[in-house]
């Protein structure tokens, strides 16, 4: 089996580095080049700076490839600016940074589709989009929450913001329904929803982005997605530095369904970033006629990680309150051939800092570096280096597999109905602060709950087939 899995491996990335230089190849392409200070007359002087909104939009209509020179001033956007296809933005040296009062995100792509109430028209995707170079930033210090910051269309005043177009889009760039997408070399500073929010796309390159005091997620990539690089990605972010959530939250995403073929590598976690995670979130999504879509993973590797304590990968629902209310409509997702690589991770308390967590609950108090609530074929964890602390945590593992429950006041926060299957698990040289560990059974710890909450519906649990441990 093990060689099977290791060619299955090899094909991701020979799959991936062939798509990476074919979008390289495109982008160099394109050869109509203008600077963007061409177009100076479009742009208006403010208190603030220099408006170059109009001014980008234009040089992106007439020209395959703008040029933002290299400055000490910035350059303000105070409305979303719109990339056609096959088109590149170079901005090396040059700062990019929305008004203070624009809500709306700055760049997405022209012929974007929401997926929310039914699956997307993929037919005509834009083509061969590429920014490269440069600061991109909001003019933000805290995170404001959806639909305040990076929304798709401005606020209407009076109106119901739950009728928003593109409802799940609160990112500084949207990219969906697009085929070669490359983002090299960039910088986000102060985003204060997502920095980056994609879905609904194919070939998509993310290399050496870095972020500074950013405070959501860094890339917010969704589901109906294939052939993503993902490669050197570092700095400070609110929440998930990565976050592959094929399923998620309305509020969080216009597209929904599976990702295939992944390239995750080289992430570091700032230190000074709040929640150490990285979301991965498969799960099961109904459209508004009742059709559904299994928003699984498959064939990805996730390797050479630090700064993370914990990755998620588990469908949840809002929270719901129990005796009155029915969770969001849903079920478990599925993966297949998942490729944990060098990693190392200091688990030093668990990443939900529930009383639960915190005290050793012997019933639901079980937490892990590695949370799966998915039904997984296959999963491996090779070169896992994990510093824990039993004296403190004994119900800390590297792997929990299975539901969670968490009940706050009259609410549960996770969703203990839930059970899943792992078809087989593979360990492979794992160190436990600093020491190869001596067998399988004391990283992974599979939970079970029998009606928890005693309303009936709070019975599920998660179980392995095989396990690999060498």
């Amino acid at each position: 089996m093990q060689n099977e899995k290791n060619e299955i491996r090899q094909q991701i990335h020979d799959t991936l580095l062939s798509m990476k230089l074919a979008n390289e190849n495109a982008r160099t392409s394109l050869g109509d080049r203008v600077f963007l200070t061409d177009y100076a007359y479009l742009s208006k002087n403010t208190e603030i700076g220099t408006i170059w909104t109009a001014a980008l939009q234009t040089a992106l209509n007439e020209h395959t490839a703008v040029i933002i020179p290299a400055s000490d001033e910035v350059y303000y956007i105070d409305d979303t600016v719109i990339v056609p296809p096959h088109r590149t933005i170079s901005a090396y040296g040059a700062t990019i940074r929305l008004t203070p009062d624009c809500d709306v995100l700055m760049l997405r792509n022209k012929n974007a589709v929401d997926g929310t109430h039914s699956p997307v028209d993929r037919s005509h995707p834009d083509e061969n989009i590429s920014v490269c170079g440069g600061r991109w930033e909001e003019s933000r210090t805290v995170r404001l929450g959806y639909s305040r910051t990076g929304r798709f269309t401005h606020r209407i005043p009076d109106a119901d913001d739950r009728a928003r177009p593109f409802y799940g889009v609160s990112t500084l760039f949207y990219f969906g329904n697009v085929r070669g997408l490359s983002l090299i070399d960039l910088t986000f500073a102060h985003t204060a929803g997502f920095s980056v929010q994609t879905g609904a796309l194919e070939n998509g390159v993310f290399e050496h982005i870095r972020f500074e005091e950013c405070f959501a997620d860094g890339l917010h990539l969704n589901g109906d997605s294939e052939n993503l690089w993902i490669y050197d990605i570092a700095g400070e972010v609110g929440d998930d530095l990565v976050a592959l959530n094929m399923y998620d939250w309305q509020n969080s995403s216009v597209n929904f369904g599976p990702t295939r073929c992944v390239w995750c590598e080289g992430l570091d976690l700032a230190a000074s970033s709040p929640y150490k995670a990285l979301r991965i979130e498969p799960g099961v999504y109904y459209f508004d006629d009742g059709s559904s879509v299994d928003c699984g993973l498959f064939d990805a590797v996730i390797r050479n990680v630090q700064g993370i304590a914990t990755f998620k990968m588990y469908y949840q629902t809002p929270r719901y309150k129990l005796f009155e209310e029915q969770p969001e409509r849903g079920a478990v997702g599925s993966a297949d051939n998942l490729f944990f690589e060098n990693i190392k991770i200091d688990l030093d308390r668990p990443i939900d800092a529930f009383r639960e967590y915190l005290e050793g609950d012997p019933i639901r108090g079980a937490f892990g570096a590695f949370e799966l609530g998915s039904n997984i074929g296959y999963v491996s964890f090779s070169d896992i280096d994990i510093t824990m602390y039993p004296e403190r945590f004994p119900l800390s593992y590297l792997v929990t597999v299975g539901p969670k429950s968490i009940r706050v006041d009259r609410y549960e926060i996770f969703d203990p109905y839930l059970s899943s299957h792992i078809g087989v698990l593979h360990l492979a040289n794992i160190r436990v602060n600093g020491k190869p560990a001596d067998n399988a059974e004391q990283l992974v710890r599979c939970v079970s709950f029998d009606d928890i909450n005693e309303d009936g519906h709070s019975t599920g649990a998660g179980t392995v087939g095989e396990m690999i441990f060498q």
